[in-house]
């Protein structure tokens, strides 16, 4: 049953901008149990496949565009690895310091608070200047960096993107489709690194398959919710959760 409850919280968190990886850690606290960091990184791997057919036309525009050697598709492809870097580069470097703030409910209290600050002011930031395409390098590497920090329970890394991108000026939509793309590899990167401490339980495969399903879901929710200007909402729920977990927990 625990299995199954971390694949929804995983499926409906991992892109509602209010972190997956802090929910996961909460759970875990709440049945009184060890941070199982596989299975929270092949619960990863169920949202890669969510994200993958969510913005299949994205990407199979970007690969076709490539194929035909399309310079613009070639920058964009291009900026998406450059904001994937700084994630990649701390998951390297940093694995075990992550790891331990998994069990500091103290900590991940007080992440969850900086995202619902930033939640509040991205609903403030509307310039719609720029596009997924038309962004400049330095742009791409900034939205990468806010992402690293993402890797810290309670730091919501769709959160994060969402307000670098908006904070630099791309418009909702393009915002939501990037911070969707560039989460592929790290997504897939973190569920392969933690493969082989899996134990492939019937549990775990179910919570896989639900953690799917609810990443549909919660990817076509956070849509709607930025073009909306309701980010807010996620804010003051990101404000609530620190308020339990730092006085019940």
């Amino acid at each position: 049953m625990e299995e199954l409850i971390l694949g929804i919280v995983q499926g409906l968190t991992e892109f509602l901008p209010i972190s997956s990886s802090g929910h996961l850690a909460i759970f875990t606290a709440i049945f009184n149990s060890t941070p199982d960091v596989g299975y929270f990184a092949f619960l990863h791997l169920a949202t890669f496949l969510a994200v993958l057919i969510f913005v299949k036309s994205e990407v199979f525009e970007i690969i076709n565009g490539i194929s035909k050697k399309d310079k613009e598709y070639i920058n964009l492809a291009s900026k998406l690895v450059l904001s994937t870097i700084p994630a990649v580069f701390v998951g390297l470097f940093f694995g075990d310091f992550i790891e331990s703030v998994f069990s500091s409910t103290y900590l991940i209290g007080i992440f969850l608070s900086i995202t619902g600050i930033l939640m509040l002011l991205s609903d403030k930031l509307n310039k719609n200047l720029k596009t997924i395409k038309s962004i400049p390098y330095f742009d791409a590497l900034i939205v990468g960096v806010f992402q690293a920090f993402s890797v810290l329970p309670g730091i919501s890394r769709s959160g994060t993107t969402l307000f670098a991108a908006l904070f630099l000026g791309m418009k909702k939509e393009d915002a939501v489709k990037y911070s969707f793309l560039m989460s592929l590899p790290v997504t897939f990167g973190a569920g392969i690194l933690e493969l082989h401490n899996v134990a492939f339980s019937t549990e775990q495969i179910f919570g896989f398959v639900i953690s799917f399903l609810t990443g549909l879901l919660g990817l076509y929710l956070v849509k709607r919710m930025v073009i909306g200007g309701k980010l807010k909402i996620f804010g003051y729920y990101c404000f609530l959760a620190s308020f339990f977990v730092l006085t019940f927990l």
